[in-house]
């Protein structure tokens, strides 16, 4: 970052408030590269190329932090994570400042991460191995 490049920064969850949004720890997985950003008509298309490490953490309709801000994916092919981004997110973050090739943080949804160490530790235990073809033969 240069002196003066705009930051975005976002109040953290408190107890007792509303939860309206996504799970964001703040934490870098990686860094990606911007693809795109293209307007149509009011708003924009943004595109970032996401590395494999946490490409498998990317899904449809599920979150992504781009620079530390939560978005969700509206579109996923090729390792391509394209955003909506409204107007109030285009005046208010440094995404109007992302040019083609620009690196940028990225944060993995925090839930695939979870589901994913949840599988890893239970391979191999004595975890039930029932099916739901077993499920279906026995009249479930």
């Amino acid at each position: 970052m240069k002196k003066g490049a705009r930051v975005n920064l976002e109040q953290p969850l408190t107890a007792g408030k509303e939860f309206g949004g996504h799970f964001v720890l703040g934490h870098v997985d990686t860094v990606g590269r911007v693809t795109h950003l293209t307007s149509e008509g009011e708003n924009w298309w943004f595109g970032v190329e996401v590395p494999g490490e946490v490409a498998r953490y990317v899904v449809p309709k599920g979150s992504i932090t781009i620079d530390g801000i939560s978005l969700t994916v509206a579109r996923w092919q090729n390792n391509i994570a394209e955003v909506a981004v409204i107007p109030y997110t285009y005046e208010h973050t440094n995404i109007r400042d992302r040019k083609p090739g620009d690196a940028v943080n990225l944060e993995a949804d925090i839930l695939g991460k979870y589901v994913e160490r949840y599988l890893e530790a239970r391979k191999g235990s004595s975890v039930s191995q029932l099916t739901i073809g077993q499920l279906v033969n026995q009249g479930f």
